[in-house]
C-alpha cells in the first residue's frame, strides 16, 4: 500500500500543477518566448528562484508543457477517433485528421512548439532529443487506420524506388516502436503512402497556422476537404459518410 503523501509533499505536487497550467496559458497567449522562469513564477505567486525546485531551469519547463501540451492534442484526437465506427478505418483516418487541421487551426502557438518555427527553440533549449517527437506520437492515432485498410485489401503501392525503400523500411522500424503489434507486418508500400499522407497534411497545417495564402482560403475548410478527398482517392476510397467530424 503506497505511502500518505504528507501535507508538504501535497502542497508541492499541487504547486507543479499550477506552475504546468500557468506554463500552459503562457504558451497559448505569448508563444514560446512567454513560457519563462520569471513569467510562471509571477503567475503561481513565488518568488522567481523558487521555480527551481520544481523544473531544472527553463529548459525542464519548456520539456514539461511540451508534454503537457502534446498529452492534451492526443488525447483530444483519441476521443475524436473513439467516437468513429470500430469496423470503419476511413471514417477513423478522415476524422483523426481533420481534428488534427481543426486543433492546429485553433492553437497557432502550440502547433509552432509541436512542430513549427518553436519546435527548433525548443531544441536548442535542450528539450528536442529528449521529446517524443511529434509524428511518433502520432503514429499509434493514425497508423492503425492504414493498417486496417491494407488489411482489408485496399491496394497500396508495390513498386518503391530501392533507396527510398530502405529508408521507409528503416522508418517502419520506428513505427513497430510507436505502435507495437499495429505496423509489425505492414509492407513499404503503406509505410510510403503514410509518408505522403504526412508530406501533404504537414504542407496545409503550416498554410493555417502561419496564415499563407489566408487572403485567398480563408478556413481552409474546402482546401481540406479536397486534400483529403485525394488522399482516399489514391487508393481507390472516398470519404465515409459515418465519419463524425468535429465541428469547425
Amino acid at each position: 500500500m503506497p505511502a500518505t503523501p504528507t501535507r508538504r509533499q501535497r502542497l508541492r505536487a499541487e504547486l507543479l500543477d499550477e506552475a504546468r497550467s500557468a506554463a500552459r496559458r503562457l504558451l497559448a497567449e505569448h508563444g514560446v518566448d512567454g513560457v519563462t522562469m520569471v513569467a510562471v513564477a509571477k503567475e503561481v505567486g513565488i518568488a522567481g528562484p523558487g521555480m527551481y525546485r520544481y523544473f531544472d531551469g527553463r529548459p525542464g519547463l519548456l520539456a514539461a508543457v511540451y508534454d503537457d501540451t502534446m498529452d492534451e492534442l492526443t488525447a483530444y484526437l483519441d476521443v475524436v477517433v473513439a467516437r468513429q465506427p470500430d469496423d470503419d478505418p476511413v471514417a477513423r483516418l478522415h476524422a483523426a485528421t481533420h481534428a488534427l487541421f481543426v486543433w492546429c487551426r485553433g492553437h497557432r502557438n502550440e502547433f509552432d512548439l509541436l512542430l513549427g518555427a518553436d519546435a527548433q527553440q525548443a531544441a536548442d533549449a535542450g528539450t528536442g532529443p529528449s521529446r517524443p517527437h511529434f509524428v511518433h506520437r502520432l503514429g499509434p492515432v493514425f497508423l492503425p487506420a492504414f493498417a486496417a485498410l491494407w488489411r482489408a485489401g485496399v491496394p497500396f503501392p508495390a513498386d518503391v524506388a530501392p533507396g527510398l525503400a530502405a529508408e521507409l523500411d528503416a522508418y517502419r522500424a520506428v513505427l513497430v516502436q510507436d505502435a507495437p503489434g499495429v505496423a509489425d507486418d505492414v509492407p513499404v508500400g503503406v509505410v510510403h503512402t503514410v509518408v505522403g499522407f504526412w508530406r501533404q497534411v504537414y504542407g496545409l497545417l503550416c498554410m493555417v497556422a502561419y496564415d499563407q495564402l489566408d487572403h485567398a482560403f480563408g478556413t481552409f475548410d474546402a482546401l481540406f476537404d479536397d486534400m483529403m478527398r485525394g488522399l482516399l482517392a489514391s487508393l481507390g476510397l472516398e470519404p465515409s459518410p459515418g465519419a463524425r467530424l468535429v465541428e469547425p
